[in-house]
């Protein structure tokens, strides 16, 4: 971080592993995740010379063009770039034992309620990483929200009916 300050580099206050260059009409943005960078802006060949720069200072790979971060896809299109977590979700069910099952429109009416009595569920750590997986869903499919938000709150002591409405 201090060889990107010293660059003019700025950290987001709201997200510690975003930086930010802004000079004039030119922003870079570069978010960090353990050993993982992105390097996006609007001016290429500030891009390529900041590339440049932090391959001079430390030992870097370029991957080119983004495709998989994080359990996002990329795919650029005419229209700028379009992210999705078809891959991701695809795993969670796998994870879940439910790949044949039928989709629905919407996964909990805003009717619904859950009770927190029940027979209790066997494999809670089951649950809590299935509920986990669908919070981190949520950047790419917000339908998912208020579902996800509901079974949430039994993360305590989940139970067998709790787990059906994760399923």
């Amino acid at each position: 971080s201090a060889f990107l300050v010293s660059l003019g580099f700025y950290c987001i206050r709201a997200d510690t592993s975003l930086f930010v260059f802004k000079w004039g009409s030119i922003l870079l943005y570069l978010p960090i995740y353990v050993d993982n960078i992105i390097l996006t802006g609007n001016n290429s060949s500030l891009i390529r010379s900041f590339i440049n720069r932090l391959n001079g200072e430390f030992s870097i790979k370029d991957l080119g063009q983004l495709s998989y971060f994080l359990g996002l896809e990329a795919s650029y299109t005419n229209n700028g770039l379009f992210l999705t977590q078809a891959k991701y979700a695809h795993d969670i069910l796998t994870r879940a034992g439910l790949l044949e099952s039928k989709p629905v429109s919407t996964p909990l009416h805003a009717t619904d309620q859950l009770l927190s009595d029940g027979a209790h569920f066997s494999d809670p750590t089951l649950y809590w990483s299935l509920v986990g997986a669908l919070q981190y869903l949520t950047i790419t499919r917000p339908n998912l929200s208020y579902a996800v938000n509901q079974v949430s709150q039994f993360l305590q002591a989940p139970s067998v009916s709790h787990f059906q409405s994760v399923k």
